[in-house]
Parts: structure tokens; sequence; C-alpha cells
């Protein structure tokens, strides 16, 4: 009769740690991309889509600071297009992805990752706008 519960307890150690790690996704967030828009570009790959309802992207002035929800994204679909920074005066920003369960809990979350922020204008242009300024002097 001991031979068979500890047969059970390890029948039912093994399912939790099988079934454990293979309801945990990984979330790799790529470097976002300032965009010639005034955008920036967020992207994702996930190991596995299983168990996951969509994705929420989070906005950060930095790494430590209070992250704000930013926008959803469907399954499927592995980027997000920031385009609330219009005429903003902050430079550096920081994203991450959370992977929403079905039952809509937490299934995952992505690293950090923070880029500093073009708005669009290139330094090239102003270079030229000053040129075509001097030729007129």
């Amino acid at each position: 009769m001991k031979l068979g519960q500890k047969n059970i307890f390890t029948i039912a150690f093994l399912f939790v740690i099988v079934f454990g790690v293979a309801s945990a996704q990984t979330i790799s967030l790529s470097d976002p991309k300032s965009q010639s828009d005034g955008t920036i570009l967020i992207s994702w790959t996930v190991d596995s889509e299983t168990g996951i309802d969509h994705y929420e992207i989070y906005r950060s002035t930095s790494n430590v600071g209070q992250f704000v929800k930013i926008g959803d994204q469907k399954c499927g679909v592995f980027e997000f297009k920031d385009t609330g920074l219009f005429k903003t005066t902050i430079k550096y920003f920081c994203y991450k992805v959370i992977a929403i369960a079905t039952d809509q809990s937490v299934r995952s979350q992505s690293a950090i990752v923070g880029t500093l922020y073009n708005d669009g204008t290139s330094s090239t242009a102003k270079r030229t706008w000053g040129s075509i300024k001097a030729m007129f002097r």
C-alpha cells in the first residue's frame, strides 16, 4: 500500500511539473524603434500562444517608474504602434508586454526594454533646411 501512495505522489508531482512548465510562455520584446511618423513600434515574439487571450502593452518614462497601459493586441499579432507621443518633450520610454490568459490572469510578462524617442524630425532635414536658408543670405 505504501508503494501505491508513493506512485500516486510521484505521478501528481510530475503532472504539476510538466503542466506548470508547459503553461508558462516566454515573451521576448525586441528593441522598440522610433518611426519617421513620430511613433514607436513595439514588437515581440512568444514561444507559444497556448492559453493566451490577448496581450497588453505598457509604457513608462523609466524602467523603475509606474507603467501605464497604452493598448491591447490580439493573439497572432506581435507588434503595436505607440501613437500617443504627439508633441511630447520626453525623449526616453520603456515598454513591457504582458500576455493575458483566457481566464484573464497574467500568463507571462516580457522584460522591460527602453528606447530613445525621435519625434519624426531628423537632424538631416534640419541641416538641409539650414543649408537652404543659408543659400538666400
